[in-house]
């Protein structure tokens, strides 16, 4: 019969994606795609660019950054940006 203090969990089979050679700061992340890191952080908060804060900072992986990149669209609208009403 099997206590709680017996029971073992079973390993994690599922892959998780590996980190690459290292982690970007949040500034490294924001140099490496020409953004300010204000607009980094709205990017992260809107669930369009993968982050994570690990011991109270920001962490990226180039490979997200990537994704990113690769899915963002070939001509940004900018024409509301400025717009005076014109």
């Amino acid at each position: 019969m099997e206590t709680a203090m017996t029971k073992r969990k079973k390993p994690n089979t599922e892959a998780a994606p590996a980190i690459g050679d290292r982690l970007l700061t949040l500034r490294e992340a924001a140099d490496m795609l020409r953004l300010s890191t204000r607009t980094m952080r709205e990017y992260v908060q809107r669930g369009e660019i993968e982050g994570r804060i690990i011991g109270g900072r920001w962490r990226f992986r180039r490979v997200d950054l990537d994704a990113f990149f690769a899915n963002a669209p070939r001509n940004w609208d900018f024409a509301g940006k400025n717009n005076q009403g014109d």
